[in-house]
């Protein structure tokens, strides 16, 4: 992400002397396009280990070195990949952190899915006509995408699951979390490791079982949460929880939906229990352009794979409330857009 200008392009921007719908619409596209590509061919688990010249990263990548020579501008200009003197390339502080496998940060598997996101795009202009897509995107998940998706949402928890678990009130005395469309189950388990009494036990899809197992056998956490195959829309949740989470879910379903859904959370939690939120909110970074821009696109995005929107904490507010909860609160997170919303039964 190019974030650095010159005082004269700050000034050129600021009065739209140059042409933002061409960078918008142009540039950034190809750029994007650009960091897609040298992921998917391995431009950077080439320069993971040594700097390599241009004719060494093609052998490493099996591609043409003009093709090679066409995207590394690109990569230096969005601050991923550096050049020394000798002529080789090397992965910036950022490249390492972001795109080498090795690294606790890495966001390999969110590239790999923005790349099915952008050839979803091919459908945008259709959906908006029609209001929404035909099918929605797990009906239509390869196993491979099945495998890259799980792997993004972790990827994604890495970067905010012990800054949500020391946001989200917890009391000592509570026993037993539910995470509904829980995924990974990484946040239950930095939850959990916040109070030692508490178990957890994740709801979610059957093709996502697999990934949760083996992430909760990682974190040595198998006694404390557990899975469960089944349908957060059809199936009973139980009774007796103290917290229940629903992260990365309500923009996948229309309001009626989620009241629906807050009516059998209310039902599922104890009489002091907690509803948690994670989402992108649309008025979460309140004047931050980039917090408008990550709720905006992910809206668009979700509404183009999955009929689904971005909602306001008004929106939210209005059917948690209307299912009960109280003292609705909204926490921002440092990811720009993103926020808890935490209701009190």
């Amino acid at each position: 992400m190019i974030h650095k200008f010159t005082l004269l392009e700050n000034l050129l921007l600021r009065f739209n002397i140059i042409p933002h719908p061409v960078v918008d619409a142009l540039n950034h596209v190809i750029a994007g396009r650009g960091l897609q590509v040298s992921v998917n061919i391995g431009i950077f688990d080439a320069l993971e280990k040594n700097p390599k010249n241009v004719m060494e990263i093609a052998k490493s990548t099996n591609s043409n070195p003009e093709g090679i020579s066409a995207l590394l501008p690109c990569l230096k200009a969005l601050g991923y990949v550096g050049e020394i003197n000798s002529g080789k390339f090397i992965l910036t502080k950022k490249g390492k952190r972001f795109l080498s496998k090795d690294s606790e940060f890495s966001l390999n598997n969110t590239i790999l899915f923005s790349d099915y996101v952008f050839g979803s795009l091919n459908d945008l202009e259709e959906n908006v006509k029609r209001g929404g897509p035909k099918n929605v995107n797990l009906d239509v998940f390869t196993q491979r995408q099945w495998g890259i998706f799980n792997n993004t949402m972790i990827e994604v928890a890495k970067t905010n699951a012990k800054e949500i678990a020391n946001l989200i009130p917890l009391s000592k005395g509570y026993k037993r979390l539910l995470d509904i469309g829980g995924s990974h189950g990484l946040h239950a388990i930095e939850i959990c490791k916040k109070v030692p009494g508490l178990s957890a036990e994740v709801l979610d899809l059957k093709p996502v079982e697999q990934f949760a197992k083996k992430t909760i056998k990682n974190y040595k956490m198998i006694d404390r949460v557990k899975f469960r195959v089944g349908d957060l829309l059809k199936d009973d949740f139980g009774k007796n929880y103290d917290v229940i989470l629903a992260f990365n879910m309500i923009h996948g379903f229309s309001p009626e939906m989620n009241y629906k859904l807050t009516e059998k959370v209310y039902r599922a939690l104890n009489s002091d229990g907690i509803y948690v939120i994670l989402d992108q909110i649309k008025d979460a970074g309140g004047n931050s352009e980039l917090s408008k821009l990550v709720s905006s696109t992910m809206g668009l995005m979700l509404f183009n794979v999955a009929g689904g929107r971005t909602y306001s904490f008004e929106e939210v507010s209005a059917w948690i409330s209307k299912g009960g909860f109280k003292n609705i609160e909204l926490k921002k997170l440092r990811s720009p857009g993103n926020a808890l919303i935490i209701g009190y039964k």
